[in-house]
């Protein structure tokens, strides 16, 4: 019997095998209130990055958390974004030192409205992923670029206990998300090889 963070690691794997599907022509996991079929191939004038929105109910934990992760693990082949279905209009103080104790950098990050991502002038997302335990309310029913548009199911931190009990409750959520992060980095940079043309 699996225990543990094996334990833990192997439900992860699990669940985003389902995204590995991409690669073998099989179908994503998707939101259960969307069916658009989702744009798979980059954005124009994207320099062959895929541009990812995370979202969460405030924007001022778990989904700016996601954001940097994907940007200090995605390299040049990832843009990351996040946003707030109702932002805080700030970052939680905890979440920033914790990045900060674990050499993410945060610099730029801002809490904000998930409304700036449907005007014309911002770059159509390859992918809108809601984080947190269950998808947020009021998340819209389309998006520019027709996005696919998934869950990840994120163990959301509990702030109301001591310090002690924060730290351990950030520490999980931040080993959920740089989880499933890294298995999704590594599933769409072995389909960008894949499609990359080769020399003549």
């Amino acid at each position: 019997m699996v225990h543990g963070p094996l334990r833990e690691f192997r439900g992860d794997l699990e669940t985003q095998s389902k995204e590995m599907k991409i690669i073998q022509g099989g179908a994503p996991e998707a939101h259960p209130q969307h069916s658009n079929a989702g744009n798979q191939t980059r954005p124009p004038g994207s320099r062959n990055r895929y541009h990812v929105l995370f979202l969460s109910a405030e924007n001022a934990l778990c989904s700016l958390m996601a954001e940097a992760l994907l940007r200090r693990t995605g390299g040049d082949d990832f843009r990351a974004f996040s946003a707030g279905i109702e932002p805080k209009g700030e970052i939680d103080p905890l979440a920033i030192d914790f990045l900060k104790g674990h050499r993410v950098w945060h610099h730029g990050l801002r809490s904000k409205s998930y409304q700036e991502f449907l005007l014309p002038s911002t770059p159509p997302m390859n992918f809108v992923i809601s984080v947190g335990a269950r998808p947020p309310a009021g998340l819209p029913a389309t998006w520019p670029g027709q996005p696919k548009v998934i869950h990840w199911r994120i163990t959301e931190p509990v702030m109301d206990g001591s310090p002690a009990q924060q730290a351990n409750s950030l520490r999980k959520t931040f080993t959920e998300l740089e989880t499933r992060i890294r298995l999704f980095v590594l599933v769409y940079q072995k389909e960008a090889l894949r499609n990359a043309p080769t020399a003549a």
